[in-house]
């Protein structure tokens, strides 16, 4: 699992800001998908695309002077999908301190070919406690989105079109 392993950081510069004065939550979300996708690459070395955002938490804002590092890596496979841990933080105040833990996501990549195909990618092998333990998440979310998606299925949502 640790091959996988990718950090990027990015400052929040006061033009990042919303109307409330944190840093606008689509530059967290467009961070996470950047660090899950070259995660994701380097797992299955080739190209791969964004199939869904399970979920995604916000913990804390971000403000103008942060340096924010989202590190992500791949926590279980299928045959062409990858899912991807990404975990958020942030140095206040133009770097110094601590890292504050800002947002959390999951993701899921599907590996393609040179013609957008999905293509196998090889398995992870969790090595420590914690990849054991996120490996098993994996299980566990696939777990409730079949779950969730029979009992809407149940219920016979329009599909959007």
């Amino acid at each position: 699992m640790g091959y996988s392993r990718c950090e990027l950081s990015r400052v929040i510069w006061r033009s990042n800001e919303n109307m409330f004065g944190s840093g606008k939550g689509t530059l967290i979300l467009e961070l996470v998908d950047d660090v899950a996708w070259a995660s994701a690459a380097r797992h299955c070395d080739g190209h791969a695309v964004t199939v869904a955002v399970q979920d995604m938490t916000f913990f804390a804002p971000v403000w103008a002077g942060d340096i924010v590092t989202a590190s992500a890596q791949v926590e279980g496979t299928g045959r062409t999908s990858m899912d991807i841990g990404v975990h958020v933080s942030a140095r206040r105040g133009f770097g110094g301190g601590e890292p504050v833990q800002v947002a959390e996501a999951h993701l899921v990549f599907v590996a393609v070919d040179d013609d957008g195909a999905p293509r196998a990618v090889r398995p992870v092998h969790p090595e420590t406690d914690a990849e054991y333990a996120r490996h098993r998440a994996v299980a566990i979310r696939r777990e409730h989105g079949r779950a969730l998606r029979a009992a809407l299925a149940e219920v016979a949502l329009p599909t959007p079109r």
